[in-house]
């Protein structure tokens, strides 16, 4: 039984080691110009673009350079080494997915996941408050050019023949 054991945690520490080669590998079609989303952030269209971005890293693997879950190694150097490129390659990705006016504020980030909390800091609060602002001051408007209540028409024939 403690046979079985040590064999089923043997198994479980290679498929996380595999798993983490896996975040930390690079394909051949992996470039540093490439853009992760068809339409780039703009501010104004965030949550999409973010959803989009975080489908894309996720097909590639990368997702936890974002989110948080591919910790940045501490001992090995060589895993150091591999993880600072990918980092790196993910923050090009990310700064390809955003308009040039925007991105140049964002060139001297850290890391893909300060990148990507900065991004939700700056683009992510919710537009509520002032889409309630505009309407307010829209129907003020309104009021202002047509001060007189809208006059009703008799229904009395509507739907009616």
């Amino acid at each position: 039984m403690a046979g079985k054991n040590a064999e089923e945690e043997g198994s479980s520490a290679e498929g996380k080691s595999s798993e983490w080669s896996e975040r930390l590998k690079l394909h051949g079609g992996d470039h540093p110009g490439m853009s992760l989303v068809s339409v780039p952030l703009d501010g104004s269209n965030y949550l999409s673009w973010s959803q989009s971005v975080r489908l894309a890293l996720g097909a590639k693997q990368k997702l936890g350079f974002i989110d948080g879950t591919c910790d940045k190694p501490t001992e090995n150097k060589a895993e150091l080494e591999q993880w600072q490129r990918v980092d790196c390659m993910v923050v090009s990705w990310l700064l390809n997915s955003i308009s040039k006016d925007i991105a140049e504020a964002f060139l001297y980030t850290t890391s893909a996941q300060d990148l990507w909390k900065e991004l939700a800091t700056r683009f992510g609060e919710s537009n509520g408050p002032c889409c309630m602002t505009f309407g307010n001051k829209l129907a003020l408007s309104f009021k202002v050019i047509c001060p007189y209540p809208p006059i009703l028409l008799s229904s009395r024939n509507c739907g009616t023949n």
